[in-house]
């Protein structure tokens, strides 16, 4: 699981797309402005029984990454995907997600769906007060503990400070 609340998944999508008749791409997107995809499932399928080389990808602008290395894939009734279970790809504003095959027999259709969720981009982080409070006072004991050491140079070894013998009498000097 990544870095989002689990709550969100209320807001489970599923979107999917149908190519135009002999296309060899289709895609899904873009992510909205503000938003990402946090995708959790990816379906690829042709309208009919063919093996072709498929590459999944995602997009943003003119710049292309890959997902999945091609690979030579004999689909339907089976059905391609580039995660597996427990896998989650995000996508960012902007970014679609294509499927690109090698070839295309007459007249097929390519079938693509995802299901994710859609959660906010932070404009900021938040933290609570008391916790900036409580790691201002470590890093403050930290410093100050830092510079009362003797000899405590980068590297150098120091050592705990033992009290001075005492007398009969006689206080010490470390409180």
């Amino acid at each position: 699981m990544g870095n989002w609340n689990l709550c969100e998944v209320r807001l489970l999508q599923t979107k999917s797309r149908t190519s135009e008749e002999n296309a060899e791409t289709v895609a899904i997107g873009p992510v909205p402005a503000g938003k990402i995809w946090v995708v959790l499932g990816v379906g690829y399928l042709p309208s009919v029984a063919e093996t072709q080389t498929i590459s999944f990808n995602k997009t943003h602008g003119a710049n292309g990454f890959g997902y999945l290395n091609p690979l030579s894939m004999a689909l339907n009734p089976a059905i391609a995907t580039c995660i597996e279970q427990g896998m989650e790809l995000m996508m960012w504003p902007g970014e679609y997600l294509h499927v690109v095959r090698g070839g295309h027999t007459e007249g097929s259709h390519m079938f693509l769906a995802i299901n994710f969720v859609e959660i906010d981009l932070p404009l900021y982080t938040y933290d609570e007060p008391q916790v900036v409070k409580r790691q201002n006072r470590a890093i403050s004991t930290v410093r100050q503990i830092i510079s009362t050491q003797r000899g405590g140079g980068p590297g150098a070894a120091t050592r705990p400070e033992v009290p001075a013998e005492r007398g009969p009498g006689e206080r010490s000097r470390l409180k």
